[in-house]
């Protein structure tokens, strides 16, 4: 299911993401070796575990109330009203514009469960620049993510 955001919100989330030197982890990079500190070797880590400077900037793609993106740089982007994270909601999944019809577009789209998916800072900035000009998408299943590209220029 095709999911639309708001596109300048989406670059600023994308920029403090960029110009965070710490990131939060979702859960699959939680259990990541590669993400944890020096010496830890625990089976079940947590966030104190974590180095949260070996995770990379990106956006993280949420469902729970609603499915939105919200930077994973850390600390985290407060919005206008003082909430720790500034998020960008998918039009279709919003629950304060669209009360009646959030939960079923999030079960359709991102699954019955909760959680987030790492969406690089690469593939965000790629899918910026694939819709410039329209409205920026998302295609997301439960099994699957995938984000507008401009393929490479071919060479001759």
């Amino acid at each position: 299911m095709k999911l639309h955001f708001d596109r300048a919100l989406v670059a600023r989330l994308l920029a403090h993401a960029q110009a965070a030197s710490e990131h939060s982890p979702t859960y699959d990079q939680l259990v990541n070796p590669a993400f944890l500190k020096a010496g830890v070797s625990s089976r079940h880590p947590t966030g104190v575990d974590v180095d949260r400077t070996k995770i990379p900037a990106g956006l993280m793609l949420v469902g729970d109330h609603g499915v939105y993106l919200m930077s994973n740089g850390y600390p985290g982007f407060s919005d206008a009203e003082g909430q720790a994270n500034l998020v960008a909601y998918a039009v279709e999944a919003d629950p304060r514009t669209c009360p009646d019809d959030w939960y079923d577009v999030k079960r359709v789209s991102f699954g019955g469960d909760d959680g987030a998916e790492f969406l690089s800072a690469n593939t965000i900035r790629k899918a910026l620049e694939a819709t410039a000009g329209s409205r920026l998408w998302i295609d997301v299943t439960p099994a699957q993510i995938s984000c507008p590209y401009l393929a490479s220029p071919k060479t001759p």
